[in-house]
């Protein structure tokens, strides 16, 4: 609705401590309109008086001195990372980043839950422990298309930004729509700095295990001139960066109940399934471009022009060998090694015929571009503020992920167990023989994603000159939305998998491929050479998976099937076909009202707000209804279906801050927030099902005519159009001590009570006067979450020299959840029994970080440690279930902690040279499976590239 920055101009009514004047003195941000606030809220000081010394800092204790003032200053409970600096965010992605911030976390995997594809910048954004988040830019609404309605930071330039804030209690002026919080992206405005300003920063990105170097640069221009037409000023920010990285990974599957072991027949033991192993090939460009025009033609009227683009090139292509077998036909020798439990700690699996396993090549590309228009109007004057904006955001996505396998039937798998890592290995000579693999599969999955947005808003403010009640503020916003989501889903197809090679009618002379159409992978330093290399695998060549589709013919056209195995035959699926579209249409309107209230002259002066927000949400999917073939039922007749859903929600919200003491505050919030589903989830192409009932078989078999009670009707389907928005209703309560300019101490507790969380389960909904059994998302989950969040910046200013520049940032969340889940998302070990309650998806109970640093003359040093306890990572993760969902584990990221650091030496006034390295611990990411008889026990190990980047930054 409006940025969520402190009004600048003398109508507002803020109240500021002597604290809030050092720390702004200290920046040398006291300008003169905000002394003569300060003149107006502190009463004048005399010669016997402590006068407020301004101190020049600059560097990192200027960023946490600027993001300590916004917190300070807020109307919200806040946390923020700023950067004074140009291109000088201490991370090299938006997410790491903002994995510093209290009660923020992030997602280390390509899509949450998946544990076989890492990210290594990090990719989804957890604050509270709920990944429902809103993210803005410079206070308003922006997202990605990608099917949600939240940006990906990861496709955002750093270098673009110059704050990262994220609001964890909500006002009424607010958009809704983050019941975890809100993220607000800052960039920089020619006012800001009323000079000529250039930048330029150059930059190395390097990655050990990749062992490949690639560029990266930014650069900035912004001045501001007085003319006869008004002062006028503009910014122009570009900025682009490549990163290569290599993931290694190893898998051990999950364990089986076995009473036929050999030398164990009998005995309750339990062996895995198999071990496999993969490395992945990450390569991203990075690019973005920022403008900004501003206008003030008199000091109370204020034009702002702002354009913001993105684009995000990605692709990462692996070589893997996944097991595909019978978890009951493995068998361990005789000389297998198990545990007091009856685990298998190490020893030889195999199986009669070979161990089926898979040899793939994988290749995804996507192209993702955002871009985002904003025009601000701001007219100002002793007692009233009028802001009006209107903003569009179109942003795109398009991509293609395609798999080609062989499949080589391993005489063994040897595993052991025992040490920090896994060591699996095979029989190399027989894997490094092209002759030992046939075909197995192709599998492709397209999707092309738009969506766009068009808001207008306007906020009233009037400040009242009253005591108490000193400013009202009343406004609304209006967005037309359209996500337009074409995806196929994974088109699999098989080629010469062994058990369908009776089917091959023609072309049985072409199950094996040639050794040119493979490539030998030898997984050369391996983890880093911490664990010995696995046996060498064949995989198809790249060309394969990339010269799509025409690399997907000349492999169909290899073989003929037999008429019972003509499903085997690869279609290429059009992907403006209606089945494969998820079109949305969504319209909002919102209405708030809101009090400011100050009031000093008691004890503890206090301030805050109090209001309430009015929504109103009209989805519209557009899809398409397929009717049951069955004459009474529709007789498969196919329908357009625009499926309609509206609902209005009245949020309430109330903040307040207190002043215990000089720097000392309390803040108290309570709301009510809500977050809506995203579009991926709200998909209207339904199909429906008409199956005889068990018990009228017979009438069937009889040719007895059947009714429409002799049938079972349902509806299977992974969204639903008419799903609701999750709700909270919130308290926090934080204490807050600002004991000198550069040193403060946080405590905060918060609840949140949940309803309308997606799971799911059974319902029931009607279509051609007929009531069908829904099996689908619906909004019925309920969660509850509580966590208490502590925080320390402190500067050591009083140590003598050369320690007088030591200083440290630390900060630890605590988070407890229940949640109440549909049967169809519980977990179920490999022998049927079941979980007590899970904890909420992507949830930490614990999360600590801690930076130390140094900044003293010409030297600024760094040295960040981010830690996340262990968190559920899905209840349905691929390689962790039953194809028939008989079995399905829950898969836990274990607990981990990565190491961050930098170096920068200011050359002069205008040169700085920083040397960045991220991961240099090295670390191993470790997912847990979770099982009732066998125990814990880590199932996927990753690492990746301890990454270097050398930069100079220049400013003038």
């Amino acid at each position: 609705m409006k940025e969520t920055h402190t009004d600048q101009h003398k109508g507002c009514m803020f109240s500021r401590t002597r604290t809030s004047l050092c720390v702004l003195s200290a920046l040398g941000l006291l300008t003169h309109a905000s002394a003569t606030l300060a003149q107006e809220a502190e009463p004048q000081t005399t010669e016997d008086e402590d006068v407020v010394e301004v101190i020049e800092v600059s560097g990192m204790r200027s960023s946490i001195i600027t993001a300590t003032e916004a917190k300070m200053s807020s109307d919200k409970i806040m946390d923020g990372i700023s950067a004074l600096d140009i291109g000088a965010l201490p991370d090299r992605s938006v997410t790491e980043t903002l994995q510093r911030i209290p009660g923020v976390a992030i997602d280390r995997y390509m899509t949450q839950g998946d544990p076989e594809h890492f990210s290594v910048e990090g990719n989804g954004v957890i604050v509270r422990g709920l990944t429902q988040v809103r993210s803005e830019l410079n206070g308003r609404s922006t997202f990605s298309a990608n099917g949600g309605r939240t940006l990906s930071f990861g496709d955002v330039p750093p270098e673009l930004l110059s704050a990262v804030n994220v609001y964890k209690s909500p006002s009424a002026d607010q958009i809704e729509g983050g019941i975890g919080g809100t993220i607000d992206l800052e960039t920089r405005l020619p006012f800001h700095d009323n000079e000529q300003h250039a930048a330029v920063t150059l930059t190395a990105n390097y990655g050990d295990l990749i062992e490949e170097t690639k560029p990266a640069f930014s650069a900035l221009y912004s001045n501001t001139w007085d003319t006869s037409a008004g002062k006028v000023g503009w910014l122009l920010d570009v900025a682009q960066s490549e990163l290569s990285t290599r993931n290694d990974s190893m898998y051990v599957r999950p364990f089986f109940y076995r009473d036929n072991i050999e030398g164990h027949e009998g005995e309750t033991v339990y062996v895995p399934r198999g071990a496999d192993w993969r490395t992945m090939y990450f390569n991203r460009k990075r690019s973005g471009g920022y403008a900004a025009l501003q206008w003030a033609p008199k000091e109370d009227h204020e034009v702002t022009f702002t354009y913001f683009v993105s684009d995000y090139d990605m692709t990462w292509n692996e070589d893997a060998i996944f097991v595909g077998n019978d978890p009951f036909a493995v068998q361990a020798t005789t000389d297998s090694v198990f545990g007091d439990d009856n685990v298998l700690e190490y020893g030889r699996l195999y199986q009669d015929g070979g161990i089926p396993m898979g040899s793939d090549v994988r290749v995804s590309d996507q192209t993702a571009k955002t871009e985002d228009f904003a025009l601000r109007y701001r007219w100002f004057n002793d007692a009233w503020k009028v802001e009006s904006s209107v903003q569009r955001v179109n942003s795109t996505s398009k991509g293609l992920d395609s798999t080609v396998a062989t499949e080589i039937l391993v005489p063994y798998i040897d595993v052991d167990f025992r040490g920090s890592l896994p060591k699996v290995n095979s029989d190399n000579e027989y894997l490094a023989t092209p002759g030992n693999y046939n075909w197995n599969f192709q599998m492709d999955n397209q999707y092309d994603r738009e969506a766009t947005m068009t808001a207008v808003d306007l906020d009233l403010t009037y400040y009242t000159g009253m005591k108490l009640l000193s400013a009202v503020r009343f406004g609304g916003r209006y967005s037309d939305s359209r996500a337009d989501n074409a995806d196929t889903g994974y088109n699999w197809s098989a080629l010469a998998v062994s058990w369908l090679q009776g089917g091959i009618v023609e072309g049985q002379e072409n199950i094996t491929p040639d050794a040119s159409d493979l490539n030998l992978n030898t997984f050369d330093n391996f983890f880093g050479g911490r664990v010995p290399s696995p046996a060498n695998v064949y995989a198809p060549i790249v060309a394969y998976a990339r010269d799509y589709p025409q690399s997907y013919e000349t492999l169909q056209d290899k073989f003929v099937y037999a008429d019972w195995a003509g499903w085997a035959y690869w279609s290429q699926r059009n992907l403006g076909d209606d089945q494969w579209q998820n079109n949305q249409s969504e319209k909002t309107t919102a209405l708030y009202a809101m009090v400011d209230y100050d009031y000093t002259d008691g004890k503890f002066p206090i301030s805050g707000n109090v209001g309430v927000r009015y929504v109103h949400t009209k989805n519209v999917a557009h899809g398409h209804l397929q009717y049951p073939f069955v004459t009474e039922f529709g007789n498969g007749a196919y329908e357009d279906l625009d499926a309609e859903h509206s609902y209005a929600k009245v949020l309430p919200s109330f903040n307040l801050k207190m002043e215990l003491d000089e720097g000392l505050l309390l803040r108290f919030a309570a709301s009510k927030s809500m977050a809506r589903p995203d579009f991926n989830s709200m998909g209207a192409n339904l199909t429906l099902s008409a199956t005889v009932k068990e018990s009228s078989q017979g009438k069937q078999e009889a040719g007895e005519p059947l009714g429409p009670d002799d049938y079972d009707l349902t509806l299977s389907a992974d969204s639903n159009p008419y799903l609701n928005p999750m709700m909270s209703t919130q308290f926090d309560l934080s204490l807050e001590w600002y004991y000198d300019e550069s040193n403060s101490m946080y405590a905060a507790l918060f609840t949140k009570d949940i309803s309308g969380y997606q799971v799911y389960s059974q319902s029931q909904i009607e279509y051609g006067g007929y009531t069908y059994n829904a099996s689908w998302p619906v909004s019925t989950g309920e969660a509850d979450i509580a966590g208490a969040e502590l925080t320390i910046n402190h500067f050591f200013n009083n140590l003598p020299a050369p320690f007088d520049g030591l200083g440290i940032q630390a900060n630890y969340t605590y988070i407890d959840s229940s949640t109440k889940l549909g049967n169809d998302t519980r977990p179920y070990d490999t022998d049927g029994s079941t979980y007590s309650t899970m904890p909420y998806q992507g949830l930490s109970k614990r999360a600590f970080n801690l930076v130390g640093m140094y900044e003293k003359d010409n030297w600024s040093i760094r040295l960040a440690y981010n830690w996340r306890d262990e968190f559920l990572m899905s209840t349905r993760a691929n390689g962790f279930k039953a194809d028939d969902n008989s079995w399905a584990l829950p898969l836990f990221n274990a607990p981990t902690g990565y190491l961050d650091g930098s170096i920068a030496y200011k050359i002069n006034d205008n040169y700085t040279v920083v040397l960045e390295a991220n991961n240099l611990a090295d670390t191993v990411t470790k997912n847990i499976m979770k099982q009732n008889g066998p125990g814990n026990h880590y199932g996927a190990y990753h690492v990746n590239d301890v990454r270097y980047a050398l930069s100079l930054r220049a400013n003038f």
